[in-house]
């Protein structure tokens, strides 16, 4: 049997934001799938409800079981980086909704998290080879 790698700060910190991503997700999808959208699109509001929900227990499960994961969370980035694009393309095409400094900040996290768990896994792996041929 293996012996176990300790969690080194880099699993730390993609554990700490995949587990923000699993509360964001979980947090918008239901908030999504109450309120719903305009007549003329609430069916696809209320399926993406339901994708982001669907997300939360993946990002979750990616999370507890950091340490068995490698290019998985660089896929997980990937959704969360283009949800801060499609804020800003929303924030380009109609204007930045009001509270501003929320949906900037929402805008600002889905860009930052995305671009801190693709550093954090880089590091994480570098450190797991290193510790596996140590």
């Amino acid at each position: 049997m293996a012996a176990r790698v300790p969690l080194t700060a880099a699993d730390t910190v993609v554990r700490v934001c995949l587990l923000l991503a699993t509360a964001i997700a979980l947090g918008d999808g239901l908030q999504l799938l109450a309120q719903g959208g305009p007549a003329d699109a609430d069916d696809v509001h209320r399926f993406m409800a339901g994708v982001y929900i669907g997300w939360a227990p993946l990002f979750f499960w990616t999370a507890a079981t950091i340490q068995r994961q490698g290019v998985l969370v660089y896929f997980l980035a990937v959704p969360i980086f283009l949800g801060g694009v499609g804020r800003l393309v929303s924030f380009a095409q109609n204007g930045i909704p009001s509270p501003v400094g929320v949906f900037l900040a929402s805008a600002l996290l889905d860009f930052t998290l995305s671009i801190v768990l693709v550093r954090a896994q880089s590091t994480a792996l570098r450190s797991r080879r290193a510790a596996t041929t140590a």
